[in-house]
């Protein structure tokens, strides 16, 4: 769980469009756009480097400091350059911080190398989820949610359901669905496998009589 909310500053734009936020990276500032709270929408521009560190230790929330005060913003909306690479544009949008909102948090697995079942030969880990929806207060996003794979024996499975959510934090993802779970490949038999290849490409047209499928335009 997040601590401290991460204070940056920022200063207003007063253009906007393509050509002035490539000006705006070169000086290693971000272009920023701020929705919200039935306000208007407010552009400014923040360190690039202090965003991206707080981007890479899964902070959700942020401290936007102007010259009109402070003001508690979510990270909405990320977008990347084309290559995927590179942070191009940030989206925020205010929140109270006593209010309730809706987010998404990585699921991370621990225990992986003390999985009983996984040390089965052929056995492997599956995780169908990545992140999981919460409902929490915007000053009580979890930085991640654990899944404790550490006891799982072979076809054993962790759900929704098993997981233990930090005070505060709800979700209403089904209960039933598995984010975690321990299998082995299903081999094809060697008979099936040959009779796979060894069998003819289906014919899916003939040639139509003259006449058939004349043209209609």
């Amino acid at each position: 769980m997040s601590t401290a909310t991460p204070k940056l500053k920022a200063t207003p734009r007063e253009k906007t469009g393509t050509k002035y936020a490539q000006r705006l990276r070169k000086q290693g500032l971000l272009p920023v756009v701020v929705y919200g709270h039935k306000q208007d929408p407010a552009h400014i521009a923040i360190s690039q480097e202090e965003f991206l560190h707080a981007l890479h230790h899964g902070v959700h929330l942020l401290e936007v400091e102007h010259a009109g005060g402070s003001e508690s913003c979510l990270i909405k909306e990320v977008q990347y350059d084309y290559l995927g690479t590179d942070v191009i544009h940030v989206d925020l949008t205010r929140v109270d911080l006593n209010e309730e909102i809706q987010v998404s948090v990585p699921l991370e697995l621990f225990g992986e190398d003390e999985c009983p079942g996984a040390k089965v030969e052929g056995a492997f880990i599956e995780q169908p989820f990545v992140d999981i929806e919460v409902i929490c207060k915007a000053n009580n996003i979890p930085d991640k949610i654990i899944v404790d794979i550490s006891k799982l024996e072979l076809g054993d499975a962790i759900t929704i359901g098993d997981l233990k959510l930090p005070a505060g934090v709800t979700t209403e993802q089904n209960a039933d669905d598995v984010v975690a779970s321990v299998s082995v490949a299903k081999e094809v038999p060697e008979e099936e496998g040959a009779a796979a290849e060894s069998a003819e490409p289906e014919v899916i047209s003939e040639r139509k009589d003259e006449g058939e499928g004349a043209d209609k335009n």
